[in-house]
């Protein structure tokens, strides 16, 4: 399948798909991008060679400065632009198919809360991160105070929130919000290489799991354990991935897995 946008470059390397938001100066999440993001999602979900996604920015310094403040002017209150970030972003963190950050560069404002959305982030060690809308007067308003949060814990999320100060990728890893540092220059590639290592999993379980955290995050503990997960279970325990699963590991191989 070909993916070919204005504001995102695509390659597809076997199963991952790595997407680069290429807006210059400032790799910002105007509607072009918003809208090239919403068309590579329908894409990728319905291309059964696509397992994991990466998502990166284009160039060394910046994943993405956020919001392109030039489209500010024309916002009206009450009027949602036609691509919505909390619409997008929230379907980025339900994808049924793993999708990793790749902050080879710094994230503010909107950058870091795409980020926020996806199911896991590695960072550069070069880079900061942080939510400065209230710089501006303004607050996060693509889910930043309520992935964020979940995330790192409500006192640190209200501080880094409240103040909108930045953090440095050593201070993102000891916070929980990214899961692996790597060198400016393969930080790509390191999110690669974790795409690969997922992209030879189990799709159909790799899907149930994203569901069940995400929905069990919601409820209790105990009714996510019996509903959420269960759920899930119950749906794993039909399939042809399981049984394929079940019998590679009697017979000492490596499984296939299909997604089915």
């Amino acid at each position: 399948m070909a993916y070919e946008f204005e504001k995102i470059k695509a390659t597809q390397d076997g199963a991952v798909l790595v997407a680069t938001i290429d807006s210059p100066p400032a790799n910002a999440l105007g509607q072009g991008v918003l809208r090239d993001l919403s068309a590579l999602l329908d894409q990728a979900q319905a291309d059964e060679a696509v397992r994991v996604i990466v998502l990166c920015g284009q160039g060394p310094k910046l994943f993405s400065a956020g919001a392109d403040i030039s489209e500010f002017a024309g916002l009206q209150a009450g009027v949602v632009p036609k691509y919505n970030g909390n619409e997008i972003f929230s379907r980025i963190e339900t994808f049924p198919k793993v999708v990793i950050a790749a902050m080879q560069g710094a994230a503010f404002g909107g950058g870091l809360e795409l980020c926020l959305c996806c199911h896991l982030r590695v960072m550069s060690e070069k880079a900061i991160c942080g939510l400065p809308e209230v710089k501006l007067g303004f607050m996060p308003g693509w889910g930043g105070t309520q992935r964020l949060p979940r995330l790192i814990g409500k006192t640190k999320a209200m501080e880094l929130i409240l103040t909108g100060d930045f953090i440095s990728a050593n201070q993102a890893l000891a916070l929980g919000l990214v899961c692996a540092l790597a060198p400016a220059e393969e930080t790509v590639a390191h999110a690669v290489k974790l795409a690969q290592k997922l992209a030879a999993g189990a799709p159909l379980a790799q899907r149930e799991i994203i569901k069940a955290i995400h929905n069990g995050l919601q409820t209790t503990v105990a009714d996510g354990v019996k509903n959420v997960e269960g759920a899930g279970v119950a749906t794993l325990l039909g399939s042809q991935d399981f049984k394929e699963g079940a019998k590679a590991f009697l017979e000492k191989r490596k499984a296939q897995f299909v997604g089915r």
